[in-house]
């Protein structure tokens, strides 16, 4: 689904490469876990496949097609579209309601979006059992609901992949165990899932692990 070829990426004044000569590929369906110590270059090779930077060098072929190389129109397309991603940091505007939240995508500087999109958040927020509290401010959520707000944005147009960056470093174990689940379903149901974490247990419950030092494939 988704194929790296001699990924390299340097940042000013640093001493060797964040991601060096990478080479990886992602199966349609798989649950991937990309672990490594702080400073692997773990979240920067993710970055890279989900097209939110570029690498200096390589190519990166989303089926079929080269992201690298592609217009940014197109690049904003796969963002848009195909692809999904979440952070540690769920980035929820307090002042707008859950639903408000999960429709950002459509909003475009409007409030108001066609029937359609609005059920389909709908039941995106039912599947993160959060169907009954649409119209809270994040706020009133805790940090497990909170993350399952800001995967509910990132999946609601529909992707096929999902980038995940640490999404329960800044969780306890049992909340961060509860977005585990939540993700092991969704990938049961066909998302392919690429997750950077910490937590090696987490790491271990996916189909298949990476791991990353000095900005390589160990």
């Amino acid at each position: 689904m988704l194929e790296a070829k001699s990924i390299v990426k340097r940042y000013a004044g640093a001493d060797r490469p964040a991601v060096n000569r990478l080479d990886l590929h992602v199966r349609r369906g798989e649950f991937l876990s990309i672990v490594g110590r702080s400073g692997s270059g773990k979240s920067t090779l993710l970055h890279i496949l989900a097209s939110l930077i570029k690498p200096d060098s390589g190519s990166i072929l989303f089926q079929g097609l080269d992201i690298c190389s592609a217009s940014e129109d197109r690049r904003n397309q796969l963002r848009g579209r195909d692809f999904a991603v979440v952070f540690q940091q769920h980035y929820l505007l307090p002042y707008l309601s859950v639903l408000e939240n999960v429709l950002l995508p459509f909003l475009n500087g409007f409030r108001t979006v066609k029937q359609p999109r609005l059920a389909m958040a709908r039941d995106i927020l039912e599947r993160m059992e959060l169907g009954r509290k649409e119209n809270s401010r994040p706020g009133e959520l805790s940090g497990g609901e909170q993350q399952r707000v800001a995967i509910a944005r990132a999946l609601v147009r529909g992707a096929s992949i999902l980038f995940a960056d640490e999404p329960t470093g800044s969780l306890d174990f049992a909340t961060g165990s509860s977005i585990m689940r939540l993700l092991h379903e969704l990938n049961a149901d066909g998302l392919t899932i690429v997750m950077v974490t910490h937590n090696s247990e987490f790491a271990n419950s996916s189909d298949r692990v990476v791991r990353m030092a000095d900005g390589e494939i160990s």
